[in-house]
């Protein structure tokens, strides 16, 4: 075993190169098996949604309403009559309707314009009506309902014509419409990525590798994506995010590993002893950086949505499966035909040199220039405003979006938009009567559905038999007309919480949940940016031994993620660029649930170049001890490399950003800009800037540091021997 911290890598590296043929079976026959449970998985067993928090009060008031089998509609039938809904046929034909509804397994209850005469399901034109219908489960179980029971109710029913909609519909049918932007991105992304892999090399062997890999992480996330959503609640979208996110760091990985490779051959090592090497010193790179990407995305873990829970356990999973293939997998294939790729002496890029040295030789004027650049795309961050996607990010024109759309205009009400206020134990008819006729004259409130009639302005219209009442629990229903996101809707929710109840109550239902998701957010921010940047800090303070370069790592990585953030801002929120991203809704405001997603990628990202440059940076100075000639070398020995990587990974990116889904192009472009930003202004010019003003500051940790990381990942990447040669190339090449 060796001495310096990476013997467990030299032992990995050893296995597999002495017998790589049996590595790569092994591979093969693992990938085969993810490929076939990937291909067996269906969209279906996944969650649609995953946008509501848990442990809120809408939370628990969406829990007693399953319980007690409620009315929360997650699925909406408009159903349109060749005459009035109130003929004669009509009314025959939607009460058959109706029970058919109703006998469907997962259907927890449906209330319908003829079985519960409600004015607020009848269209304005008196020729449609709605059904509302609540599904059993959580929002896989619902999806996998909704599924089953749409091609059943719908189109031609007697002399009705139903189409579906709704909260779960349009989350299926978003998924169904991510799933193929995803496949069709992939087949124009891959061989884009494969010409630039090839340019980059040289050589088309070698560019193969990388892409290997890329398909070895897609695949191992689907399938344990599609495993995990046995077990817990997993977002469909998560699929398009982490494959994507997967290939592109894969990518990165696997070119680190080649071109290291490429460069220990031209040191004059044998093939399988390169390969070995390879493994030893780019290998614990790869890990390192592994290490700091999952740190980052287990922060995601503490937000209490399940689509970014789901998101973190499978950011977690892809960059693992891409560090493992790029450690085990990599070495071998470069065993058994490394001498076909070549090799090529790590002088470093011409182009990357001149500017590190102009930077390092007038760093002032250089970090003031970039500094002001970057305050220009960070500048649209300050006026943000933030919600919750809806039916707006689907594409124009889409069946669910259309749905929605008529909902709209054509209902005084929509089910989807009820505000629900549950009630346990049951208070007596006269309390529940007061209490109902209280929340009937609050503005906005169409009416009140309650056990004991219906009210509209404090007065009760007609008195209904209450079809969801229960001994143990009862509920009150506030058709609203209005936007759920909307600050009348927030406010209608705190003025229902505020009005004394006749007991223990809880309000749910779509405004709730919009509002205690936004509370819930924000409330969590905090924690989660204290736990990554704590994390990543340690990693980095262990490898670099520094105290200072962890603190400029996470602030350049923070300045990236912001000025992204500004660019979306630019784009989403103001509608600017189309031409460019591709058409979407302008909606006034950011999905508030991608920023926590983005920054986790951006960041990991971020850091992941980070560990790269400073690998270079730090292996040189330990050899020669001249501050800005390691910087310097650091730069030209990375820049090809990180151009390279953030160039595949953009175009990676540009496969999501040409998503018809608003939410999924957020993301392609957002983190695309970010890398492109970091991998450019940052890591080309604020990091030498910063690092030349504060000279070998950037060294000094306390000795408890040093002898704790003695042993640790940053000892140097070569032996002196080699260290030495590096130095020798550097100085010819100035």
């Amino acid at each position: 075993m060796r001495a310096d911290g990476s013997g467990w890598l030299y032992w990995l590296a050893c296995r597999s190169v002495s017998n790589p043929a049996r590595t790569v079976w092994a591979v093969v026959l693992c990938t085969t098996a993810l490929v076939c449970v990937a291909v067996l998985g269906t969209t279906a067993s996944l969650a649609t949604g995953g946008y509501n928090s848990v442990g809120t009060e809408a939370a628990h008031a969406d829990a007693l309403l399953r319980k007690f089998r409620g009315a929360d509609p997650g699925l909406v039938l408009r159903v349109r009559a060749e005459g009035s809904v109130d003929s004669a046929r009509a009314r025959s034909d939607g009460a058959a309707l109706v029970r058919r509804v109703v006998a469907q397994p997962g259907v927890a209850a449906a209330e319908a314009y003829w079985t519960s005469r409600s004015p607020a399901l009848r269209a304005n034109d008196g020729r449609s009506a709605l059904i509302g219908v609540a599904l059993e489960g959580d929002e896989a179980a619902q999806a996998r309902a909704a599924s089953r029971i749409v091609p059943r109710v719908t189109g031609r029913q007697g002399a009705l014509r139903v189409s579906p909609g709704g909260r779960v519909w349009a989350g299926i049918k978003a998924a169904e419409q991510g799933e193929q932007n995803l496949v069709r991105a992939e087949l124009v992304v891959a061989p884009v990525v494969f010409g630039c892999l090839v340019f980059a090399f040289g050589s088309l062997l070698a560019a193969l590798f990388p892409l290997l890999v890329g398909a070895l992480a897609v695949a191992g996330s689907w399938a344990f994506l599609r495993l995990l959503g046995g077990v817990m609640e997993v977002s469909a979208i998560s699929l398009n995010i982490a494959a994507t996110l997967g290939f592109g760091l894969a990518v990165d990985y696997a070119l680190l590993v080649v071109t290291r490779f490429r460069e220990e051959g031209a040191r004059g090592l044998a093939v399988p002893d390169a390969a070995v090497e390879t493994a030893r010193t780019a290998g614990r790179s790869v890990c390192v950086s592994a290490g700091v990407v999952v740190l980052a995305f287990s922060a995601l873990w503490v937000f209490p949505f399940p689509w970014l829970r789901s998101m973190a356990v499978a950011g977690m999973a892809v960059v693992l499966l891409a560090a493992t293939a790029s450690v085990v997998l990599v070495p071998a294939l470069l065993a058994m035909l490394g001498s076909r790729i070549g090799h090529r002496r790590a002088a470093g890029s011409p182009g990357w040199r001149r500017l590190a040295g102009w930077v390092t030789g007038s760093p002032w004027p250089w970090a003031a220039c970039c500094a002001v650049l970057m305050a220009t795309l960070v500048w649209p961050f300050g006026h943000a405003q933030w919600g919750f996607t809806d039916e707006r990010a689907l594409p124009a024109g889409s069946e669910a979006r259309e749905f929605t759309e008529r909902l709209r205009t054509d209902f005084p009400a929509q089910p989807d938009r009820d505000l629900i206020v549950v009630m346990t134990p049951v208070p007596g008819d006269r309390e529940v009567d007061r209490y109902a006729r209280r929340i009937s004259a609050l503005p906005g409130v169409v009416q009140v559905t309650a056990p004991t009639g219906r009210y509209r302005d404090r007065h009760r219209t007609a008195v209904v038999k209450a079809v969801t009442q229960r001994a143990t629990a009862v509920w009150l229903k506030a058709s609203t007309g209005l936007d759920p996101q909307s600050a009348a809707a927030a406010r209608l929710v705190e003025r229902v919480r505020e009005l004394p109840s006749p007991g223990p109550r809880w309000v749910g239902g779509s405004p709730a949940r919009h509002v205690d998701a936004k509370a819930a957010l924000a409330g969590r921010v905090p924690w989660a940016v204290l736990l990554m940047a704590a994390t990543t800090l340690a990693a980095l303070l262990l490898y670099t031994r520094s105290v200072l370069i962890p603190l400029k790592a996470v602030a350049m990585a923070a300045l990236s993620l912001t000025a992204s953030l500004g660019s979306m801002v630019y784009i989403f929120q103001e509608g600017h660029l189309r031409w460019l991203v591709g058409d979407f809704t302008t909606t006034g405001f950011l999905d508030m649930t991608i920023p926590p997603l983005l920054c986790a990628i951006a960041i990991a990202l971020s850091l992941d170049y980070e560990v790269f440059l400073l690998a270079r940076i730090k292996e040189h100075y330990d050899a020669c001890g001249d501050h800005r000639e390691a910087i310097v070398e650091g730069i030209a020995r990375t820049g090809r490399l990180i151009t390279v990587a953030a160039g595949v990974f953009a175009i990676s990116m540009a496969g999501l950003a040409s998503s018809a889904i608003t939410t999924l192009k957020m993301m392609g472009v957002g983190l695309g800009v970010a890398v492109l930003i970091d991998a450019t202004l940052v890591r080309g010019i604020l990091v030498p800037a910063f690092m030349q003003l504060t000279g070998r500051a950037n060294w000094w940790a306390p000795a408890w540091v040093k002898r704790l990381a003695a042993h640790g990942a940053n000892a140097s990447q070569h032996g002196p021997d080699k260290v030495a040669e590096s130095s020798a190339e550097a100085s010819a090449a100035h």
